[in-house]
């Protein structure tokens, strides 16, 4: 008997969200120090390995 509520509750769609109403986010963390296992990494991916 759920199946109707189940139906009608995806009739109509949620409203949009205002541009006014987001927020914009910057990721601020540092980034990692290089060091010789990354170098590694980096010479295997470009040699295709």
């Amino acid at each position: 008997m759920t199946e109707p509520d189940e139906r009608e509750r995806f009739r109509h769609l949620p409203e949009p969200v205002r541009l006014e109403d987001t927020v914009e986010g910057v990721d601020t963390s540092p980034v990692p120090a290089a060091d010789a296992s990354d170098e590694r990494e980096v010479f295997l991916r470009q040699a295709g390995g």
